[in-house]
């Protein structure tokens, strides 16, 4: 009988073990996987966020977004900024949130912000801080306001307010001795010399940020994020708005339905194509980077991804040694070149990866007519559309002969030139190899130079050592001061480069900005030029100076592609409206800090919602049945009665816990009813089914030793 009765208590409990095992909660985690570049790999960076930094993005955070498509500010760590001009200053007052706490636990604060400033502009002496910022000081915990010398420059919000991210002073502050609230920078009476060199030689433990994010591991090949826990956006409510033509749609951590991915796994882009097999077999949610035109076309069509694209505000042009090449022989090699061939050539992901430059006047083809009438345009530029015979007729004008179909110096010295280009780059060195073979098609003996990118300043800008270079005519600030700064100041003042000579002529009526001018002067009156119309009239001058003299020849504006997958990244005002949406798009291409920081953190991009899945349910009804099959129910009756008093008495401290356990449960289910609550509740159930089984297997035990007895 003894046996008998052991032999009913373990059918029962090897009845109930596949229940217990079928309540275990599935997990719910969600993941984003993203192909980023990172040179060098993570393992031989550092924490120090100012020397070799590993990634920060999604742990340190800026003021400030801008949207340069929307040219529209996004206030971030910052709630606002307001501006006051002054005779001696440009008066930036920025508030900071309140609320917000760093990674460490402390909050963030105007000590903060100045101690980034000060590090920025007097120890690592950034130039923009130095040479326009007099003083900033920061009257409470909450408020920074900084000076700015007039004329302010074109780029000075940029500068300072998006240009870099704020670190704690919790870890910098020893960089920063003496500095308090209230307080102002630059401090005085500090040897930022001997602190310079400290903070080349520290080597914090870890990253402290404000963003939702923390590192959980690291390889050469990939680094991995895991989201910590309350996050200021949702934390405080904070929300932003999309405004578009087809409404206005808010978004943010007080937006219901906000979500951020659970963990994030980037993986680091070593070369273009080693990635494109994987990018085209949908191994990523997001990449920024190169992409081949199979690759694009794959993604382009496959189910479940979109692949934006969009003008990268930057591009090839021609730029010439105006010493070598008078201003006839530089026109000639511009109608020389036929742009629709280099254009189909010198490319990345296809065709539609370039823009040519219908209007080579330096400004980005998608903003050209902000800036310059069309029929101004029309009157005052040279499209420089593919003329051989007309370039022949330069030449010889100049000078030049042609003999056995290559063309001579008036020194009767073979015409042979070099065309410099960065070595390796994609797009590029084809590009370069095009207009070396279309000069020598016309009689120009030319050769393409490849050099490395660490010597190209210092041989093109600063020396000016080439014949002609591809390089870009702008790179990223989507106003035209960028590339007139580049051409007329850091190429022309600054530098050999173009051996340019400044001083020209601009017909009457191109701007009033005409006759003797120069055109480095003019771009450094555009750089202090707030008016709008008074930057126009500028603008206009410096196109036509680009156009005319040509020291460079605007050739296309190159289009970045990404490529998303949407069936896995949700968007909170819906995907058509966003892809519709392309002024924000702007910003994907040219900042990839945008879409990490702005996007995914504001809630505007997020996880796909979790489908609610019912928690199981124990199978009473089956159980009886089946144990009423197997055992005579008045044996299990006399059985159960006659261990009930032991079991009771076995399982009750368990059964408190397990009451416990229960009421968790009732309460996350009367506080949410989402399947993770679900999923906790069925664990509370397992528990205690679990708990019985246990006590039954400790009472069989016991039966087991006395039958040995």
């Amino acid at each position: 009988m003894k046996v008998r009765y052991i032999g009913i208590i373990l059918a029962v409990i090897i009845l109930l073990i596949p229940t217990v095992l079928s309540a275990a909660p599935q997990e719910r985690e969600t993941v984003l996987h993203i192909l980023q570049p990172c040179e060098p790999p993570p393992p031989l960076k550092t924490w120090n966020v100012f020397y070799n930094c590993r990634p920060t993005y999604m742990i340190l955070e800026p003021l400030f977004y801008y949207s340069r498509g929307e040219r529209k500010w996004y206030p971030w760590l910052a709630e606002g900024f307001t501006e006051k001009t002054t005779d001696k200053y440009v008066i930036i007052t920025i508030k900071l949130r309140r609320g917000i706490k760093w990674s460490d636990g402390t909050d963030f604060t105007a000590l903060d912000v100045l101690t980034s400033y000060w590090i920025r502009g007097w120890v690592l002496k950034w130039w923009p801080l130095q040479k326009y910022v007099d003083h900033i000081e920061a009257p409470d915990k909450y408020t920074v306001v900084i000076y700015v010398k007039r004329p302010a420059p074109l780029p000075y919000k940029w500068w300072f307010l998006r240009q870099w991210t704020p670190v704690p002073f919790s870890q910098y502050g020893q960089f920063a001795p003496g500095l308090t609230i209230p307080g102002k920078i630059p401090l005085e009476g500090v040897d930022t010399e001997e602190l310079a060199k400290k903070l080349r030689e520290y080597r914090p433990d870890k990253l402290v940020g404000t963003g939702p994010y923390e590192y959980e591991s690291y390889t050469s090949t990939e680094w991995v994020y895991r989201r910590r826990p309350d996050y200021w956006v949702e934390k405080l409510g904070v929300t932003w708005k999309l405004e578009t033509a087809k409404g206005t749609f808010e978004f943010g951590g007080g937006v219901p339905g906000y979500r951020l991915f659970d963990k994030i796994i980037w993986h680091r882009r070593i070369s273009d194509p080693a990635s494109w097999p994987l990018i085209m077999a949908g191994k990523f949610d997001y990449t920024w980077t190169g992409l081949s035109e199979t690759c694009y076309e794959t993604v382009k069509r496959k189910p479940g991804y979109w692949a934006p694209t969009g003008p990268w505000l930057h591009g090839h042009a021609l730029y010439f040694n105006c010493k070598k090449f008078p201003l006839k022989v530089r026109w000639a090699i511009a109608y020389a070149i036929d742009l629709k061939e280099y254009c189909s050539v010198a490319v990345e992901w296809g065709p539609e990866s370039v823009i040519p430059a219908e209007w080579p006047v330096a400004i980005s083809p998608s903003d050209v007519y902000t800036w310059l009438p069309k029929d101004w345009l029309k009157k005052w530029i040279d499209k420089y559309e593919y003329n051989p015979e007309k370039a022949e007729k330069l030449l010889k004008e100049a000078g030049y002969t042609k003999k056995d179909g290559w063309w001579y110096t008036p020194e009767g010295k073979k015409f042979t030139l070099t065309v410099h280009v960065p070595a390796g780059w994609a797009g590029w060195v084809p590009g370069a190899e095009n207009i070396a073979s279309q000069l020598r098609r016309f009689g120009i003996d030319a050769r393409v130079i490849q050099l490395d990118w660490a010597m190209w300043g210092d041989t093109i800008r600063v020396k000016g050592e080439f014949d002609l270079a591809i390089e870009f005519w702008t790179y990223g600030l989507y106003h035209p001061w960028d590339s007139y700064n580049r051409f007329y100041i850091a190429y022309t003042l600054l530098g050999k480069g173009f051996h340019f000579d400044p001083i020209v002529e601009v017909p009457e009526g191109v701007s009033k900005y005409s006759g003797i001018v120069n055109a480095s002067e003019l771009t450094e009156k555009l750089a202090v030029t707030t008016d709008i119309e008074e930057q126009k009239e500028l603008v206009k001058a410096l196109a036509y100076i680009t156009n005319h003299y040509l020291p460079a020849l605007q050739l296309h504006e190159k289009k970045w592609a990404n490529t998303v997958c949407i069936d896995h990244i949700d968007c909170a005002i819906d995907w058509g409206v966003f892809m519709w949406y392309t002024p924000i798009q702007i910003e994907m291409g040219n900042n990839p800090g945008f879409v990490y920081g702005f996007l995914l953190c504001s809630g505007l991009w997020r996880p796909k919602p979790v489908k609610p899945v019912a928690p199981p349910t124990i199978p009473i009804e089956e159980i009886v049945e089946r144990v009423a099959k197997a055992i005579p129910i008045k044996e299990l009756a006399d059985a159960i009665k006659k261990m009930g008093k032991e079991i009771s008495e076995a399982i009750t401290p368990i059964k408190e816990s397990a009451e416990a356990a229960k009421s968790a449960a009732e309460a996350a289910k009367d506080i949410a009813g989402t399947a993770v609550t679900a999923a906790y509740t069925a664990t509370a159930i397992s528990i205690v089914t679990l708990i019985v089984v246990i006590a039954l297997g400790v009472y069989l035990l016991r039966e087991i030793r006395a039958l040995r007895k």
